[in-house]
C-alpha cells in the first residue's frame, strides 16, 4: 500500500470504523434499572450495585465523593452489567447526604424497582423520625421502607 493511501485508511476510514462501533456497541435505552447498595459505617462508605458502563459508575462515585471529605468511600459498583443505576447520581447523593446530614453512622440502603429499603441504628426515636423524613424527601418517587433502631 503506498503512502497516499495509507493517509486515507488512517485518516478517513479508521475513523468511521470506529465510529461505527462505538454506536453498536452503545447500550440500549431500554436497559432495565439494577440495584445500588450504599452503606455508611463510622467514617467509611460503601457502594455497590449495577451500572450500565464505567462511566455511570464514576458519575454516582463523584456524586457521593463532593458530599464529604472525611469518609473513605469503597467503590464495588459492577460496570457494564447489563442493568443501569436505578436512580440518578443526584437522588443516589440526596438520599446518602440525608443519612449524613443527621449523623447517622450505621446505615444501609438498598434501591431496587421502584423501592428504597433503609435500616439504620439511630441514637433515639426523634432522630429516626428526622432520618425518615429526610430520606422521604430525598427518594424522590422512590417507596420507602425503614426499619430503625435506637440505641438510646
Amino acid at each position: 500500500m503506498h503512502l497516499p493511501q495509507r493517509v486515507f485508511v488512517g485518516v478517513l476510514v479508521v475513523p468511521m470504523l470506529l465510529a461505527s462501533v462505538g454506536t453498536a456497541f452503545r447500550p440500549a435505552a431500554g436497559i432495565e434499572p439494577g440495584h445500588l447498595v450504599f452503606a455508611v459505617r463510622e467514617a467509611e462508605i460503601m457502594l455497590a450495585g449495577t451500572a450500565s458502563s464505567i462511566s455511570e459508575r464514576q458519575e454516582v462515585v463523584d456524586a457521593v465523593r463532593e458530599l464529604t471529605a472525611s469518609h473513605r468511600i469503597t467503590d464495588v459498583i459492577t460496570p457494564n452489567a447489563g442493568e443501569r443505576m436505578p436512580v440518578t447520581p443526584s437522588v443516589a447523593a440526596a438520599l446518602l447526604g440525608a443519612v449524613l446530614d443527621q449523623d447517622v453512622a450505621d446505615f444501609t440502603g438498598v434501591v431496587h424497582k421502584g423501592h428504597l429499603t433503609a435500616s439504620a441504628r439511630v441514637a433515639d426515636p426523634e432522630r429516626a423520625g428526622r432520618l425518615s423524613d429526610a430520606l422521604r424527601r430525598a427518594a424522590g418517587g422512590l417507596r420507602v421502607d425503614e426499619d430503625f433502631t435506637t440505641t438510646g
